[in-house]
């Protein structure tokens, strides 16, 4: 007789795992209302502006909440970072996820993860993921503004 047994479906990661460090001084878990993010290469020496980036699909600028150290987008999809370090929206977090809290905003609009600021845009022939670390030599450090 052939037995059949369904597979075991991967769990989904629980909100609000967060780095082991503090968010840095003067920077906010909760922000009162939505906001628009941009990118900003880090380059000593040099003043950059960030500039907004839309969302790959629809070309519309990408809005998120923050509460508690949870991001979300406006599909309330939760930001985490992923297994492979890349930073993205899921709903709900996929299994795996490292961090899905511990997410907030600087005074100088800087967007942090436990107590960095600093994000990596690494390249895929036009496009660019980005990262809580550099994972090659493709990326660049760059920041996350709130706008």
């Amino acid at each position: 007789a052939l037995q059949f047994t369904a597979p075991a479906l991967a769990q989904a990661v629980e909100e609000g795992i967060a780095p082991d460090q503090p968010p840095p001084s003067g920077c906010k878990t909760t922000v009162d209302s939505p906001f628009t993010i941009g990118i900003a290469p880090i380059a000593p020496h040099k003043r950059e502006t960030a500039q907004e980036f839309p969302t790959q699909a629809s070309g519309s600028f990408l809005t998120l909440t923050l509460t508690d150290g949870i991001l979300r987008d406006p599909s309330n999809r939760t930001g985490s970072i992923v297994a492979n370090y890349q930073f993205q929206f899921d709903g709900p977090p996929q299994a795996g996820a490292i961090y899905t809290g511990g997410f907030s905003v600087c005074a100088n609009g800087s967007l942090a993860l436990g107590a960095s600021t600093v994000w990596y845009r690494c390249m895929s022939g036009d496009f660019g993921n980005l990262y809580d670390r550099s994972i090659g030599d493709q990326c660049s450090e760059v920041r996350i503004v709130a706008m």
